[in-house]
């Protein structure tokens, strides 16, 4: 199986915005006169060649198309999607996903959009989530460095404490120690 990879929505925001112009140019001369996107452009070649699968959630497209809006370049949505879905594989969130991310929400600092993304690339196997902000990555790890060190103790406390939850569902501890094997890259 293809290993699966998970790109922030910031990158990918980036990579189709990107002008034709700049991308002609980089695939002449090797840069968009933009070290940022480069960075960017390489990235993404390179998962193309190793063949691995970009794996998002339903709501990576909707932070996209959010994003676009306040850009005033609406317009441009059907296109991007179309693009978007041409070139990875795009999945639902579930109930137990946004349960894990209530977890991760009230133990590290990040905005929810991130603690969705998080609880998706751990119910999805995703191997290596491919990040560009700092608090982002930064609680990432210390998520990661926490699981090794105490297990799901913080997990198990925060649920034995939800009156309705009746302990940590079985498929949340399960999806929670992927965190022991997942690659985190910041970019």
């Amino acid at each position: 199986m293809k290993p699966l990879i998970f790109i922030d929505s910031d990158i990918l925001f980036s990579f189709f915005a990107i002008s034709s112009e700049k991308q002609k140019n980089f695939i002449e001369t090797g840069t968009t006169g933009n070290i940022a996107l480069d960075i960017i452009l390489n990235l993404i070649n390179e998962i193309e060649e190793k063949s691995h699968i970009i794996c998002l959630s339903e709501f990576s497209i909707l932070e996209i198309i959010c994003t676009l809006k306040r850009l005033n370049s609406s317009q441009k949505i059907p296109g991007i999607l179309t693009k978007i879905y041409s070139i990875c594989d795009v999945l639902p969130l579930n109930d137990l996903m946004i349960k894990l991310a209530w977890f991760i929400g009230s133990e590290y600092s990040l905005h929810s959009g991130d603690t969705l993304h998080i609880s998706f690339c751990l119910f999805n196997n995703i191997e290596e989530m491919i990040i560009k902000d700092n608090e982002f990555y930064d609680s990432c790890i210390k998520m990661k460095k926490d699981f090794n060190e105490k297990d799901y103790e913080n997990l198990n406390k925060f649920f034995s404490k939800i009156s309705f939850a009746q302990g940590t569902p079985e498929k949340i501890l399960e999806k929670y120690s992927i965190l022991k094997n997942i690659k985190i890259k910041k970019i």
